[in-house]
């Protein structure tokens, strides 16, 4: 087996593992484990090593691929084609996820000292900018 069909092979299991662990994320991010979500991201980011090394195979003039490789390229297809509604769902999760934590920072920046303004006669004023 040839150094760039090792690639391959690795390709398509770092992608199988992805997929596997793009299902176990829930959709709401408040409910997923904080491991689970960097083993995501791990998962990526290998993947993307892979794939600069199999990009340097593939930049020599006399490369071709063979029978076998293209069954695993189908493969690979076919798991990319499953993968991307799952990341499509994630990404957006993640960003519903931001704008939760944006609006809330937004909020609690409006009130500046509410607390430490020294109240006269059992009430207190709200500061806001």
């Amino acid at each position: 087996m040839d150094a760039y069909q090792l690639r391959l092979a690795e390709f398509l299991d770092l992608t199988e593992k992805l997929n596997t662990q793009a299902k176990a994320v829930h959709s709401k991010m408040d409910n997923n484990e904080v491991e689970q979500l960097e083993a995501v991201q791990a998962l990526f980011e290998k993947r993307q090593a892979v794939i600069e090394q199999l990009s340097e195979y593939t930049k020599n003039p006399e490369f071709t691929w063979t029978t076998d490789d293209k069954k695993v390229i189908k493969q690979l297809k076919d798991h990319e084609d499953e993968l991307q509604p799952l990341l499509n769902k994630l990404h957006q999760s993640f960003t519903v996820q931001m704008n939760r934590l944006n609006q809330t920072s937004q909020v609690s920046k409006k009130y500046v000292g509410a607390y430490q303004t020294k109240s006269t006669g059992g009430s207190f004023i709200d500061q806001r900018k």
